[in-house]
């Protein structure tokens, strides 16, 4: 067990040191950023987000229902890697990514109840890009964008059975993150000068979470997050923007307001087929067009619905091969909540992964890999291809309070 926790958090320090420098999607100017919501790499590799599963060796869940089956203290981490090739046709941009999304640990308290609490990550904003050179009476100048940030929510929940049939949970979730973005004009011939503006974010929501089981081989779950309104305090300033520059802002304001952000549903089920297979499908819709918060678009928006409403389905097949050894592979589609070049984006994808059972009664290795395709030129523009890694863990032991005599 200590062998597994402590590469659980060899694991975290590494992304999360990556993380600081990941480069976020080509389309992440657009709009809202980019969904960093995720379950752990058996749901990944399945093509799904975990939602009727049913997993008792790990705790990395989106659905609190799923923790009501836990019979050991649980600790589990995940770390994403990739990377992404985009083009408009005519220049082609390469990055990578890297991120360090969800941490949880999940703890059985008398037989009764599990009780848990973790870090999720929501969406990520990091992007940047520069204009071409331009001219006003002689002067040569030229402007970059460049925004940083995340959205994230610290979960705090219980679960438990309500006989052996259903499972039921519930998470308070405190949603906090910043979004700080700038543009930089610089030239030969004029002071360099910063327009920043930092919003931060802070609000709370609940998750409720049901796993079902109306007959041994199959299991039905759902969850619902409902909306909530988002308190933002935002900094606008006006800075000199070279590098020695130690002046005060020669603009400086502050303004606090709310915003509304969407519900989301999620549904999904999983049937056994035997002992040695299992097939398994979710859903899951946000409601993006309840958002009434800024949109954080790089150019104004020429669009009458430049938001819509969030969906993805996926599904996939899991065969256990040995006992402690089972191989996945599934698919999925993602509709993005932007739009880009007057049409949708679109996300389609294939998964395919595997994992290995620490122990008999004990935690499990799962690593995934996907392969995604992102936007279309015909209809958005440009498109990106990109890769992702997956890797997580999940360490397990039994948690009894040993007398004296049996210490």
């Amino acid at each position: 067990m200590r062998r597994v926790v402590t590469t659980c958090v060899v694991l975290l320090l590494a992304c999360s040191a990556r993380a600081v420098w990941a480069q976020e999607s080509f389309f992440s100017p657009q709009l809202l950023g980019v969904s960093e919501e995720t379950a752990g790499g058996r749901a990944r590799g399945l093509g799904t987000q975990g939602v009727g599963l049913g997993d008792v060796r790990t705790s990395l869940v989106l659905n609190p229902g799923a923790l009501g089956g836990l019979q050991q203290m649980t600790f589990s981490a995940v770390g994403v890697a990739g990377t992404r090739n985009s083009t408009d046709g005519v220049l082609e941009y390469r990055s990578g990514l890297a991120r360090f999304p969800h941490v949880r640990v999940a703890l059985p308290v008398f037989g009764l109840a599990v009780v848990h609490a973790g870090f999720s990550g929501m969406r990520n904003f990091r992007s940047e890009f520069q204009l071409p050179r331009r001219e006003i009476d002689a002067l040569t100048y030229f402007q970059r964008f460049e925004r940083d940030g995340t959205l994230y929510q610290i979960p705090v929940g219980v679960s438990g059975s309500l006989g052996s049939r259903l499972q039921v949970g519930i998470t308070w979730d405190f949603v906090l993150g910043t979004v700080d973005e700038q543009w930089i004009t610089e030239g030969d011939s004029i002071v360099a000068l910063s327009a920043r503006r930092r919003d931060t974010m802070d609000g709370q929501t609940a998750t409720l979470g049901v796993l079902a089981r109306p007959f041994g081989s199959l299991r039905i779950g759902a969850s619902w997050s409902p909306g909530f309104d988002m308190d933002r305090a935002r900094r606008v300033t006006l800075e000199d923007a070279r590098a020695n520059s130690a002046a005060l802002p020669l603009r400086d304001s502050t303004e606090f307001s709310s915003f509304k952000y969407p519900q989301v549903v999620r549904a999904g089920a999983a049937l056994d087929l035997g002992f040695s297979w299992m097939v398994t499908g979710d859903y899951m819709w946000r409601q993006w067009t309840a958002y009434t918060g800024d949109l954080y678009e790089v150019e104004p928006a020429s669009l009458e619905e430049p938001v819509g409403n969030e969906v993805r389905f996926g599904g996939g097949i899991e065969l256990s091969a040995q006992p402690r050894v089972h191989y996945r592979v599934g698919a999925s589609r993602w509709t993005w909540p932007q739009s880009v070049g007057g049409e949708r984006l679109h996300e389609t994808a294939i998964h395919f992964g595997f994992g290995v059972d620490v122990k008999v009664d004990g935690g499990r290795f799962d690593f995934a890999v996907e392969h995604a395709w992102i936007g279309s030129q015909e209809t958005n523009g440009s498109q990106e291809r990109t890769w992702r890694f997956i890797v997580s863990l999940a360490g397990q032991e039994e948690w009894r309070r040993k007398s004296p005599r049996t210490r």
